[in-house]
Parts: C-alpha cells; sequence; structure tokens
C-alpha cells in the first residue's frame, strides 16, 4: 500500500506543473516597466504613471503612445519597437480589439510581462473567451506572461511598484501581509483601509480573468516570499483545487497562516460572483470545510480580513484560549464577553495572587477585581493603576494573552495625555513574557502620526476594536491550535483497492450490505424475498420483531413511496407489511426496478447518523457526518470533510455536532464510545475510497448508535455513468 497523508497533496513537484512563483515574481518585481496606450485624457493612463512615481519606482519609466506626444510630463514613443530596450513590464491600456496586435508587438521587442487591463474578454461569453484563449496559447508559445485581463495591476510595498492603474493612497505602509484578488475593485477600497488600521502590506495583486495568473498562483508565490507573514485572499471561486490545497499544507509548513474572505455564502452572492468572474463559485458549504480541515481562516467580511491579518502579523498564533482583559471602564466588559464566548476564547477568573497583588498595589475595595477587569474612575486619581493591572494580569498564570484598552495617539495632544502611563504601556506590550494585544472599544483609525508613533517606538498592531479584535484573536488561537493537530496528524495508508463487482450497479439494499460487512462496516443482516410466503418464513427464522422495507436502486427514500414497515411482531403482520409495500410503491413509483422486499431484524431505538460519501466535481470525495436520519435535511446538524480523513479528524467531526451530548450518555443513557465510533466510519471511508473513480456516492443512513452498539440499517452505493 501507498503511504499518503491527511493532505491529499504530498507531490513536492507539483508547482512545477502550474506557474511557479519564481517566474511570477519577475513580473512584480521589474527594474524597468513601459506603459502602451499612454494618454494625458486617460485616468487609468494618468494613475498608472503617478501611482509608480508615487510609490517612488526608480527604475526606467517609458510611455507608448501612438502620436508620441508628451504624455504626464515625459516624451513617449510612437511604437513599441521604438522602445530603447524590452522593459521588464508592460501596462497595456488600450482597448479589448487591440490587444492580438499590441501582443505580436510586444512578443517582437522581447517583452516577457504583460499587464492587461481590458474587459471583455473571458467574462463576456464566447467571443471574448475565444480572444483571450488567443492571447494565452501566443504568451505561452513566447513564454510571456500576461496579469489579467480585467484588472487593475499589483503593488508591491518593498520594491516601491505601484503598477495600480486607479487612484489609491501612495506610497503604501509597507509590511507582512500579501495580498492576492480576484477583484481589482476590491483593492481599491481594501488596500487604503488596511493602512487605516496599521496593518501594511508586501505584494498586493488583483488578478482580473486569471487567464495565465490565478488568485492561488500569488498566494503560492507569497508563501516563498520573505517579506510575506500572512497571506490574506479574497476569492470568488477556487480555480484549481488540488493547487489551493497545496498552497495550504506549504503555507503552513512555512508557519504563515492564509486568510480567506471568499463570496458565495448565499446562493444570490455565489450567482453574482459566478457572472462576475464567468466561472462557476462552487459548493460554499464544501469550502468551508476545506478550510476548516486544512487550517484556513476563513472569515466573513473584509473588515475581518483584515482584522485578523493584523492580528496575525504581530503575534502569529497566540498561545490559547484563555485571555485576561484590563479595561478602564464597565461599558466595555460585557461586550468583551459576548464576543469571548462567540470567538472561542475563554475569560477565567484571575488568581487569588492577582487580586491581592492589586490590593497591595493601591486598588480600592469598591473595584472589583473581575475578568474583564475595569479599572473605574480611580484611574484619574492614580493613573499608574492601569499600568500595575496591567503587570498583575500579565503575570497571571489563568491567562494565555492579555488585551490592554488602548491605542496609538492619532496627534501630539494624545501623546502627552498618555505619557505618565506611556512607558509601562510600552514594556508591556514589548517585553512581555506572554503576548500583549492593545485593542480600542470603538473603531478606531489609525492615521500617519499614529503609524510613525508606532513605527518609532517598534509597537507591535493594535485592533481598532474588541468588536474585531477579539474575533482576530480567537482566529489567532484557533490556526495555531489547528497547525499542532495538523502536524500531529499520522501518516495515512491508502486502502487497497476494490474493483467494482459484477452487477452492482442492480445492488439491492441487501446485497449493498453484505458488501459492506464483508469490508469491515458493520451491518445489519437481511434478506431480499419475492413473496408473502417467503417473508413470513424469513422472519421466522431471524426472529421477531422485523423491519421490512422495498429493495430498490432507484428508490432512495424509501419511506416517501410507502416503502418501509417497523416493528412486525408476528406472520400475520408481515404478511399483510408484505402486500402493502408491494401495492404502495406500484403506486407512487410505477418506474422504479424492484428486486423485492427486504427482511431484517428491528433493532431497539437508538441515535441515527447519517454517514455519506459523495463525490463532488471541483474536491472530490467529500465525507458527511451528521444526526437525524431520515430527519437530517431539517435539523442541518452535519460536519463535512474531504478524504481521506483520519479516526482523529472523525472524532473532532462528531464533538463539532450540536447533538454530540446525545452519545456522550445524555440523561442517563448509554454512552458511546467515540473513538470507537470514528473507527466505524474510519473504515466506511476506506471502502469508498478503495472504490476510486467508479463511486459516485456511498451513504449509510441511519447508522445506529446505541451505546457501543454501532450498527448500519440502511445503506446506498452509486456507481459513475461512463
Amino acid at each position: 500500500m501507498t503511504a499518503v497523508t491527511n493532505e491529499l497533496i504530498t507531490d513536492d513537484s507539483f508547482t512545477a506543473k502550474t506557474l511557479s512563483p519564481e517566474r511570477l515574481r519577475e513580473l512584480l518585481e521589474p527594474r524597468s516597466i513601459a506603459i502602451i496606450g499612454a494618454n494625458t485624457k486617460s485616468t487609468w493612463s494618468h494613475f498608472a504613471h503617478s501611482n509608480l512615481r508615487a510609490a517612488g519606482f526608480t527604475g526606467e519609466l517609458y510611455l507608448v503612445n501612438r502620436r508620441a506626444e508628451e504624455c504626464h510630463g515625459q516624451a513617449s514613443y510612437a511604437s513599441i519597437a521604438e522602445l530603447p530596450e524590452a522593459p521588464e513590464l508592460a501596462i497595456v491600456l488600450t482597448g479589448t480589439n487591440s490587444l492580438p496586435e499590441i501582443q505580436k508587438q510586444c512578443i517582437a521587442r522581447g517583452i516577457r510581462n504583460l499587464i492587461v487591463l481590458a474587459s471583455g474578454l473571458g467574462e463576456a461569453g464566447p467571443e471574448g473567451q475565444a480572444l483571450q484563449q488567443q492571447l494565452v496559447d501566443r504568451a505561452r508559445e513566447a513564454d510571456q506572461l500576461i496579469l489579467g485581463p480585467n484588472n487593475l495591476g499589483f503593488i508591491n510595498a518593498h520594491a516601491k511598484v505601484a503598477a495600480f492603474a486607479h487612484m489609491t493612497e501612495l506610497p503604501l505602509v509597507a509590511g507582512g501581509v500579501g495580498v492576492a484578488s480576484q477583484s481589482g475593485a476590491l483593492a481599491i477600497y481594501l488596500l487604503p483601509y488596511m493602512a487605516s488600521r496599521g496593518v501594511g502590506t508586501s505584494i498586493s495583486v488583483t488578478v482580473g480573468n486569471e487567464a495565465m495568473i490565478s488568485a492561488i498562483d500569488v498566494m503560492s508565490m507569497l508563501v516563498n516570499d520573505a517579506n510575506t507573514k500572512v497571506i490574506a485572499a479574497y476569492l470568488e471561486q477556487v480555480t484549481d483545487t488540488a493547487q489551493f490545497l497545496d498552497v495550504a499544507r506549504r503555507a503552513r509548513e512555512a508557519g504563515k497562516p492564509i486568510v480567506v474572505f471568499k463570496a458565495g455564502a448565499s446562493e444570490a452572492s455565489a450567482k453574482a460572483a459566478a457572472a462576475h468572474t464567468g466561472s462557476l463559485a462552487g459548493d460554499d458549504k464544501i469550502f468551508d470545510a476545506v478550510c476548516k480541515q486544512f487550517g484556513v481562516i476563513r472569515v466573513a467580511n473584509i473588515e475581518d480580513l483584515v482584522a485578523t491579518a493584523g492580528i496575525l502579523e504581530s503575534y502569529g498564533a497566540l498561545p490559547g484560549p484563555r485571555f485576561g482583559v484590563v479595561t478602564g471602564s464597565g461599558a466595555m466588559c460585557a461586550l468583551v464577553a459576548d464576543k469571548a464566548e462567540a470567538s472561542g476564547l475563554q475569560l477565567p477568573t484571575p488568581a487569588e495572587s492577582t487580586v491581592r497583588q492589586l490590593r497591595e498595589d493601591g486598588l480600592p475595595e469598591f473595584a472589583a477585581v473581575n475578568n474583564p477587569m475595569d479599572t473605574t474612575g480611580y484611574i484619574s486619581v492614580d493613573p499608574s493603576i492601569l499600568t500595575k493591572a496591567g503587570d498583575a494580569f500579565i503575570n497571571d498564570e489563568n491567562f494565555d494573552f492579555v488585551v490592554l484598552n488602548t491605542s496609538w495617539p492619532n496627534n501630539q495632544f494624545m501623546v502627552d495625555l498618555g505619557k505618565p502611563t506611556q512607558e509601562g504601556l510600552h514594556r508591556q506590550l514589548k517585553n512581555s513574557a506572554k503576548p500583549v494585544v492593545a485593542m480600542s472599544f470603538l473603531p478606531t483609525e489609525v492615521n500617519e502620526f499614529a503609524r510613525n508613533f508606532a513605527a518609532g517606538h517598534g509597537l507591535p498592531h493594535a485592533s481598532d476594536s474588541f468588536d474585531r479584535g477579539i474575533e482576530a484573536a480567537g482566529h489567532s488561537v484557533w490556526w495555531g491550535q489547528r497547525t499542532a493537530q495538523l502536524a500531529a496528524e499520522p501518516q495515512l495508508q491508502a486502502p487497497d483497492a476494490i474493483a467494482k463487482p459484477a452487477g452492482a450497479e442492480q445492488w439491492t439494499e441487501i446485497q449493498t450490505g453484505d458488501f459492506l460487512r464483508t469490508h469491515g462496516v458493520p451491518y445489519v443482516p437481511g434478506r431480499v424475498v419475492n413473496s408473502a410466503d417467503q417473508a413470513v418464513a424469513t422472519a421466522k427464522e431471524i426472529g421477531y420483531p422485523v423491519v421490512l422495507k422495498v429493495a430498490s436502486e432507484d428508490i432512495a427514500h424509501k419511506t416517501e413511496v410507502g416503502g418501509v414497515r417497523l416493528m412486525l411482531k408476528d406472520a400475520a403482520e408481515v404478511s399483510e407489511a408484505y402486500d402493502f409495500i408491494v401495492s404502495s410503491v406500484a403506486r407512487l413509483a410505477p418506474d422504479a426496478k424492484v428486486q423485492g422486499v427486504a427482511v431484517s431484524p428491528m433493532r431497539p431505538a437508538g441515535n441515527e447518523l447519517l454517514v455519506g460519501i459523495i463525490t463532488d466535481p471541483q474536491w472530490g470525495k467529500v465525507l458527511a457526518v451528521g444526526f437525524g436520519g431520515v430527519l437530517v435535511e431539517i435539523l442541518k446538524d452535519s460536519a463535512l470533510r474531504l478524504l481521506p480523513v483520519s479516526p482523529a479528524e472523525i472524532r473532532r467531526m462528531l464533538d463539532s455536532l450540536r447533538g454530540i451530548e446525545l452519545l456522550k450518555g445524555f440523561r442517563g443513557s448509554e454512552a458511546t464510545d467515540l473513538d470507537e465510533l470514528a473507527q466505524v466510519i474510519f473504515q466506511i471511508t476506506e471502502v469508498a475510497q478503495s472504490l476510486g473513480e467508479e463511486l459516485e456516492e456511498l451513504e449509510i443512513n441511519p447508522l445506529r448508535v446505541a451505546g457501543n452498539q454501532i450498527e448500519a440499517l440502511d445503506a446506498l452505493i452509486r456507481w459513475k455513468d461512463r
């Protein structure tokens, strides 16, 4: 058997099969640039030129204008052929129809890297798609690389290259957050918003139609980028799922968190995203599960994307969920408590030693020592009590990290006002034995004065509010925990292949059960009969009570056609039930192919689980585990993972279910060995993997769990059409 991991992708040469990070970096670090289609009347041209100058680009900057007019205060060339050298990057501002000729001229001049802004190609129907493919084919033949089309370009803050053809604030704050965006317009607002929250960027790239460079390619490059500590992405669809999983693995191994805001969480937004890009958005529930499974942080909006990236850039993985909060106002405490619980964080009670220390430091008796800690208006009498409270909480072993209610001063007046506690605060933030995070109460903009103040004093990121910051801290803690879990995951052995049995397309439920039982899945015994007399004889042999169910691969939901009768206690009930099922199915499902009626022993009541494996067209085999049996679609209590998946991860899936207490001995019932249950589900996934590409779907519903009695009561296998 071959060793595989829970990661799906283990081939280190994978990236060589796609765009290499090194090749993409050539485009993003040009030393000479030409703007093709420069025009003083064009806002695109104006911003393409002014942004490069404002960012501090010091390389050669050429302009191409067919009339050779002076543009933006400098001379231009009438054609690409007249350029004195082959620039390392060309920003193409011309319209769609002229692109083939422009590309030919660029290739002839030896220009290997293009940014194409024009829209009306891959996103605009068959004609535009054909033109885009023509450009791509020619580029590949010439070893040329195209960013876009239908994008705004990129900004490399550390290299001082702002090849970005729209208004934005420059120079950008250089930092450690790399950005990959499938929307150019989003970047117009995202980049200045990052600066207003004190979050600096390393490289930010908009990819547009992703004709040759995808957002996943950019993320892959950022994994290798020395200036990038955190990878932030705006996605509308995942164009290459295998590459996405490979990037997630490599980023984790490099200690670089990935934070994703993905559109398409609702059906309406998925349709809007698809219309924007001309691509399918995919199943959002599966994408959400993929992020959880592979250690990718998914956030709900842009604000949380920036807040989470800011925390991670300065602190990486916060060491644990227990945190203490020191504030100057009781009004903040309830908000902090609510947000902490929703973010998976804990607010332990301060240790007795912390209470004693604060009393010794002068905290009055009327100020209770709680968590969150309200130092009350007494700080007006003794401002140093804030520093003393912070030190006491930092030294408290009940807390993994500490949050201080403060922010960076936006002007000199605020600097002067905070001088009595400034030295102590800065010491706590920079030199404490555990992470100390600054957070505002309400959203606070970090202006240029504040950014310079923080940089000048070497201060870490300050979250703009409790509302954003606590959730961001929760993401940071989760990422650290998930990364550790995945690092500890053992390698899984790929199961031996199982050939599709002859005639499997016409299997009855009983034959499916026999097959699963043969391959290690506990399954209730049974037999298919074709008359009421056979049903009675079989029931007597099995032992009463029994269950009768229609045997038909065409009927997925037997109860809907009257195909199930339960708790049959004698021959008369069995005979009547057989006749009822046959007539009901004939009436309600006349076109179904029926092999007979299955007779099985009736099991006592227990918890019912659904265990299903489907083949998703984007992601491959996906495991679903949930409560409910026939009610699973109503209860919607389920967890998803891609295969392969380990028993330990299946156990975590079970723990995530809202109904998990039912399996732990709820109200005196017998508790289930959850590790054993996870092992049974794991065996089901092994069978699904062994069947390979032939398998379309394997569903067990219900899997009866009563204490440690675990047994499948019904199953369905669907095969792919060939």
